[in-house]
């Protein structure tokens, strides 16, 4: 039988339902978070939860640049002002602002895109009495990010082969948004339809409960992270 745990301890991965719950704490905290007080503090811990994890999983060039990006932007926008420039300070506290309130989710994201299987997921959402309109959406749109990449990959080679290179895009850019943009667009139609027939070939439209041979447990790991991240979360919004 199929162990979630036992398969990817060595990756130090997380159940699929504590990887949404701190989704859902990160980006909540990272989008409606203050830059005074004593929250900051906290809130700098939350968002670099995400930079651990895919640290964990041996991404160290991204974990070590998001790290470096977060902090430093984190520390622009609640600390530094330039004199009596308003321009200046809004220069530092704008992009600091975007790269703080966006960051931290996208680093989540890539994290659950990268040492989560669909199947586990599904299992995962299943097990939290999600309704089928979430679940199926959800498994869709899991398969469909990663091949899209692949398809923007290939479009790119396959323009290449025929000359149509940056410098093509500088001459007429206009011409090559619309050789790069119209295979695209054909290629999600039928990679979604496709993805989507898949889905409901696995009896995800069924309406009566699906069995499964995978089987989830919550490990210490999982329960580390869940209490950091609530405790945290309680922290932030006490302080």
């Amino acid at each position: 039988m199929y162990n979630h745990i036992i398969k990817q301890d060595k990756l130090y991965n997380l159940d699929p339902r504590i990887k949404l719950a701190l989704m859902i704490i990160v980006s909540l905290i990272s989008l409606t978070g203050s830059v005074t007080g004593n929250q900051v503090i906290v809130r700098l811990f939350i968002m670099l939860i995400p930079v651990v994890l895919i640290l964990m999983i041996g991404k160290y060039v991204k974990g070590i640049s998001a790290l470096v990006l977060i902090t430093c932007a984190w520390y622009g926008e609640a600390f530094i002002t330039v004199g009596q420039s308003q321009f200046a300070t809004l220069a530092i506290f704008i992009p600091s602002g975007i790269v703080t309130r966006f960051l931290p989710a996208l680093v989540m994201g890539y994290y659950i895109l990268k040492t989560t299987q669909v199947e586990v997921l599904i299992v995962g959402l299943e097990s939290l009495k999600l309704p089928r309109q979430i679940t199926i959406p959800i498994s869709v749109m899991f398969r469909f990010i990663p091949t899209i990449k692949v398809e923007s990959a290939l479009i790119r080679d396959a323009m290449k082969m025929r000359g149509i290179s940056l410098r093509f895009a500088l001459k007429k850019p206009m011409q090559y948004i619309e050789y790069r943009i119209v295979p695209m667009l054909s290629s999600v139609v039928k990679i979604g339809n496709e993805l989507t027939v898949a889905a409901m070939t696995r009896g995800l439209n069924l309406t009566h409960r699906r069995t499964a041979i995978i089987k989830l447990k919550l490990s210490w790991l999982d329960w580390l992270f869940l209490g950091i991240g609530l405790l945290l979360c309680i922290a932030y919004y006490l302080l």
